[in-house]
C-alpha cells in the first residue's frame, strides 16, 4: 500500500476513534444530568425559585438538558499560560427554549456524576453567544480564567491550542486569530487570546508584586 494512502487512512480512523470518544463522553454526561437534574431542582427552596431563573416550581417538569461544555482552566508554568482540563462539564438547563441554569457533572474513572448546580446568569450569557453565532459550529469548550475571575467561550478551542491534541496542560497559542468571548460582563464580549494572556499575566504580575 502506498505509504502516503496508508498514513491518511490512519489519520482517518484515529479522528474516527477520537469522535467517538467524544460523543461516549457526551452521552454519559447528558444521561447524569437527566437523571439527577430534578433531584437537585427541588433542593431550591420554596418561593426562591426566581433566584434560579425559574417562574414557578412547575417548570420543574418541562425542563431540558441541553447539549454540554467541557469546563477548562488557565495555568502558568515555567512563565507560559497554559490550558487544562478541569475534567467537567457545564449543562444547560432550559425552559421552553430559554436556559435558566447550569447542572457541573464530573467524569471520574469512566463514570459520570453531578456533582453542583446554578449559574442562572452565566447560562444566559452562553444561550447569547450560542445566538449571536448561530452558523457557527460550536466544539463546546468554555475556558474558566481563575485569574481574571471571568468566563470565555469559542467556537473553534483547538486553534487557540499549539498542540493538535487536546490534552493536559496544553500550551497556548498566543499568535491565534481565533475570536474569543468574555460571558460575565454584559452581552458577549469578543476579543482574542493576545489580549486574554497579557490580562491574565498583567494579573499575575500585580499579585506576586503584593506578595513581595
Amino acid at each position: 500500500m502506498n505509504k502516503k494512502i496508508y498514513f491518511l487512512l490512519l489519520v482517518f480512523f484515529i479522528s474516527l476513534r477520537l469522535s467517538a470518544q467524544d460523543i461516549n463522553t457526551t452521552l454519559l454526561v447528558r444521561e447524569e444530568a437527566s437523571f439527577k437534574a430534578l433531584s437537585f431542582l427541588n433542593l431550591i427552596p420554596e418561593g426562591r425559585e426566581k433566584d434560579y431563573g425559574f417562574n414557578t416550581r412547575s417548570d420543574f417538569s418541562i425542563i431540558k438538558i441541553e447539549e454540554p461544555y467541557q469546563t477548562y482552566y488557565v495555568s502558568y508554568q515555567n512563565n507560559k499560560l497554559v490550558f487544562f482540563p478541569g475534567n467537567e462539564w457545564r449543562v444547560p438547563v432550559s425552559v421552553q427554549g430559554h436556559y435558566v441554569t447550569l447542572l457541573t457533572v464530573q467524569i471520574n474513572k469512566g463514570k459520570a456524576e453531578a456533582v453542583d448546580f446554578g449559574g442562572n446568569v452565566l447560562a444566559q450569557k452562553i444561550q447569547e453567544f450560542e445566538t449571536l453565532n448561530p452558523d457557527k459550529a460550536s466544539q463546546r469548550f468554555m475556558i474558566r480564567n481563575t485569574f481574571l475571575e471571568r468566563d470565555y467561550i469559542t467556537t473553534n478551542f483547538t486553534s487557540l491550542c499549539n498542540q493538535q491534541k487536546v490534552d493536559v496542560f496544553v500550551e497556548i497559542n498566543t499568535t491565534s486569530l481565533q475570536p474569543i468571548y468574555q460571558l460575565n460582563e454584559g452581552q458577549p464580549l469578543k476579543t482574542n487570546i493576545a489580549v486574554f494572556c497579557a490580562e491574565t499575566i498583567d494579573m499575575i504580575n500585580k499579585a506576586y508584586d503584593y506578595k513581595q
